[in-house]
C-alpha cells in the first residue's frame, strides 16, 4: 500500500504549543497495582498503609544490665547499698515478667552469681523500651502519596506489610518498519536493530514505569493501528517508534489517524521534528522519530512533562554552566537541542558541541544538552551557557 505523502502531512507547531496540547489533552492517569513490598522502592503509594504489628511487641531492655523491680530499688544510694538477686538483660531483649526497669551493668557491683549491690533507685520503666513505643498495631505507617525509598521497605516488612498498592504506569512500545529486527538477531545489509524501544524503556524503568514491548510491526498502517488498539487496552501511553517522517513508507501517522484522533504531526524542535501525537481511547500515543537522538529529545521535551503531570517521580534536571568553545548559530523557527561535552580544566568548565554525524555515537560522546531556544541569539566562543546533564556529574 502506498499512501500519498500529502495525506500524512500536518502543519508544524512550536514546541511550546506541542507541550501545551500534550498536557491539556491528558491531564491525569490514576492506574494502580498491588506489588510485593520488596519491589516497592521508587514507587508511590496509593493507599494508606497501617501496621499489622505492635513494635516492639513487649517491654524490652534498654542498655545491657540487670532487670529489677523498681519498687525494690527505693532508697538505694551510695550510703545505702541494696543487695538483690536480678537476671541479666541485653539491649533489646525481652524483659522478664514482673520486672520494669534496667540498671546499666556498669552501675552495679556483682557480689556473686546473680546477686548484685545497687546504689541507684530506678523509676518504673526506666532504661526500658516500652511496648508499642515505635508503632501500634493499626497505626498508620505511610500515607497516600508516600514515595517509597529502600529504607521504607525494611520498615514495612518489620510491620508485617508484605504487599502495597502503588501508582503503576504502563507504557507500550511499538517498533515499526520492515527493516527493523530485534537485538538478538544480526542485521543483514539494510536492516536496523530495534534499539530505541530498549533505550527508552531503560529511561522509564528507573521511575517505576512498566514498559510493555510489543512485537515489531511491518510498514503497514492497518497492522500498526491494530497493535496500537491492542496495547491501549492495557497501557496508559503508547510510544510508536519509526515511520513518523514524510517518506513514502513512513506510515505511522496514517496508523495514528486510523486508531484515533491526530493532535499534531511535526514540532519545531530539532532533532525530533517529525514527532506526532494522537488520542486513542483517551490515551496518548506518540509517534516517535526514528533516530535515537531525536527519540531521546521527544522523550525529554514531550513525554517527560506529561509523566510529571501524572505524578511520576521524575527528579528535576541537573544543569551546569560553562563557556561554549565555538560559535553556535540559531535555527529559525526551531528549538534546537545540541549534544555537547563538558570538560573541567584549571577551574573552568568548557562546553563543546559534539560533531554531528550519522549513528548513535553522538549520544555516547555527549555529557549534556544545550537548548538553543527559538528566537535566541547566536552564540560566540567564550559565551556562558547552561546545559542539561545527560549523565551524573561524577561521571563527567
Amino acid at each position: 500500500m502506498n499512501i500519498p505523502s500529502s495525506s500524512v502531512q500536518s502543519k508544524m507547531i512550536s514546541l511550546a504549543e506541542a507541550q501545551k496540547i500534550v498536557l491539556e489533552s491528558f491531564p491525569s492517569c490514576d492506574s494502580t497495582i498491588c506489588i510485593p513490598t520488596t519491589d516497592a522502592a521508587g514507587r508511590i503509594l496509593t493507599n494508606p498503609v497501617h501496621s499489622n504489628r505492635t513494635n516492639p511487641p513487649l517491654l524490652l531492655g534498654g542498655p545491657d544490665g540487670i532487670a529489677v523491680k523498681s519498687e525494690m530499688t527505693i532508697g538505694a544510694s551510695e550510703t545505702n547499698l541494696i543487695e538483690l538477686e536480678a537476671p541479666r538483660v541485653n539491649t533489646g531483649t525481652p524483659m522478664p515478667d514482673g520486672y520494669d526497669a534496667v540498671i546499666p551493668i556498669e552501675e552495679v557491683t556483682e557480689i556473686s552469681n546473680g546477686k548484685y549491690q545497687i546504689h541507684t533507685p530506678m523509676a518504673a520503666f526506666q532504661n526500658t523500651v516500652p511496648k508499642g513505643v515505635d508503632i501500634g498495631k493499626g497505626d498508620i505507617v505511610m500515607d497516600i502519596g508516600h514515595y517509597v525509598i529502600p529504607y521504607d521497605i525494611g520498615a514495612l516488612l518489620t510491620y508485617g506489610i508484605r504487599e502495597v498498592h502503588v501508582k503503576n504506569w504502563k507504557i507500550g512500545h511499538i517498533a515499526s518498519g520492515d527493516e527493523i529486527v530485534p537485538p538478538n538477531k544480526n542485521p543483514l545489509p539494510g536492516q536496523i536493530i530495534d534499539s530505541n524501544s530498549y533505550m527508552i524503556s531503560a529511561y522509564l524503568k528507573q521511575f517505576g514505569i512498566t514498559p510493555v514491548l510489543a512485537p515489531i510491526v511491518s510498514d503497514e498502517p492497518e497492522g500498526m493501528a491494530q497493535e496500537i488498539q491492542q496495547l491501549c487496552k492495557d497501557c496508559d501511553m503508547i510510544l510508536l517508534f519509526g515511520g513518523s517522517s514524510a517518506g513514502s513508507k513512513d506510515y505511522a501517522v496514517e496508523a495514528l489517524k486510523r486508531s484515533g484522533s491526530l493532535l499534531f504531526h511535526g514540532v519545531g524542535m530539532g532533532p525530533g521534528k517529525p514527532v506526532s501525537l494522537a488520542s486513542v481511547n483517551n490515551k496518548p500515543v506518540f509517534g516517535m522519530p526514528g533516530p535515537s537522538i531525536a527519540s531521546l529529545t521527544a522523550l525529554y521535551q514531550l513525554v517527560y512533562p506529561l509523566l510529571k503531570q501524572w505524578g511520576v517521580p521524575i527528579p528535576p534536571d541537573t544543569y551546569i554552566k560553562g563557556e561554549i568553545t565555538q560559535p553556535v548559530s540559531s535555527f529559525a523557527g526551531f528549538d534546537f537541542f545540541m549534544m555537547v561535552t563538558v570538560t573541567k580544566n584549571n577551574g573552568k568548565t568548557l562546553i563543546s558541541p559534539v560533531e554531528r554525524r550519522f549513528g548513535q555515537m553522538m549520544g555516547v560522546r555527549a555529557d549534556a544538552v544545550l537548548h538553543k531556544k527559538v528566537g535566541s541569539k547566536d552564540l560566540q566562543a567564550g559565551d556562558e551557557v547552561e546545559v542539561r546533564l545527560l549523565r551524573p556529574d561524577f561521571a563527567i
